[in-house]
């Protein structure tokens, strides 16, 4: 990857330093992450890095992604989507003028709005963190997850890296890399798993895959709220957890047999699963939070949130509705709780 600290975009973002992700960090596998500045602004540069790519069909995938990525960053940002994170430019750096391949020396580049960072140590079990921050943080990905699908989008890839804290409480879902837009084909489409596999819902890890576009995609996104749900009071991968309680046999590197014929088993695990990792949960709310982990959470995607009375909206673009009103509505409780536990 060449040097860019100290490159300027077009719209006058300067380079300062590459991004220091964590070792676990999964995202970016052709694309390096910069800290850009403009004055007193500051953004995040995310820039695809053409050394990653071994051939001229990586190349050309690479390009296709980002490009895809490009177009969807400029639809959601010119819908004003409130708990999704903008882009603020678009272009190619040139980055040698001296080097004689073109693509070689212009590289494709995305300036986004900057956060002070994900929501990962914000909800660490190790520190001292309230109930109504993990609400919060549950409302406001849930909500940016029904913004994106009120307008026809499924993020396929959530997870706490991919969910930035811009200030206070305001949070907002980014990296729309693996996202899918109705109607219109996206190059990771021929992927069976299109985000992180170790938050993949089960049906996909299996190679089931619903023809129909929301039964499919936004089934994926509703099951990530679940996963969520465990991460922010446990700091627990839910699937990983599942896996790791059902017998060998039911695994998906085992099972040959229609994925049917294995949903009871994985349902069996879930609930105990969910149970064991419950003793973790605020006692206040753990009844509430085992039923909407197993609800968002069902191995069936044709009956995944169906509980809370969101059958009528499950699959279609309000799927997540219900599970909206439902965490603001924990958050403030949880903030009664926390003033009445402070008094």
């Amino acid at each position: 990857m060449p040097d860019l600290i100290g490159t300027t975009t077009a719209a006058g973002w300067t380079v300062t330093e590459k991004v220091k992700f964590p070792v676990d960090h999964t995202g970016g596998h052709f694309s390096e992450c910069f800290l850009v500045e403009r004055g007193n602004d500051k953004a995040f540069l995310k820039v695809i890095d053409i050394t990653k790519l071994s051939d001229v069909a990586e190349l050309l995938a690479g390009l296709s992604a980002f490009s895809y990525e490009t177009s969807l960053a400029t639809h959601t940002t010119n819908l004003k989507l409130s708990r999704v994170i903008s882009l603020l430019e678009s272009g190619q750096l040139e980055v040698d003028p001296n080097n004689p391949v073109a693509v070689l020396r212009k590289l494709p580049y995305l300036v986004f709005e900057r956060g002070v960072g994900d929501i990962r140590s914000t909800v660490d079990v190790s520190k001292l963190v309230s109930n109504r921050w993990r609400f919060c943080v549950l409302h406001r990905a849930a909500m940016g997850l029904m913004q994106l699908h009120g307008s026809g989008i499924a993020h396929q890839d959530l997870k706490p890296s991919n969910i930035i804290q811009m200030v206070a409480d305001d949070l907002k879902v980014g990296d729309l890399g693996r996202s899918s837009m109705r109607g219109q084909a996206a190059p990771h489409d021929v992927l069976s798993v299109a985000g992180a596999l170790s938050y993949a819902p089960f049906e996909l890890t299996y190679g089931y895959l619903l023809p129909d576009w929301m039964e499919r995609r936004i089934a994926t996104d509703v099951f990530h709220i679940g996963c969520l749900a465990v991460f922010v009071f446990t700091n627990v991968v839910l699937p990983g957890y599942v896996f790791s309680r059902l017998d060998p046999i039911y695994h998906p590197d085992q099972w040959g047999d229609p994925y049917g014929g294995v949903i009871p088993h994985l349902t069996a695990s879930l609930q105990t699963s969910v149970q064991e990792i419950s003793q973790d949960f605020p006692q206040e709310f753990r009844a509430e939070l085992v039923s909407l982990v197993l609800d968002l959470c069902n191995p069936d995607p044709l009956k995944r949130g169906h509980r809370q009375g969101t059958g009528a909206l499950a699959g279609t673009k309000l799927w997540l509705q219900k599970f909206v009103s439902r965490f603001d509505l924990l958050e403030k409780r949880a903030a009664v709780l926390d003033r009445t536990k402070n008094a």
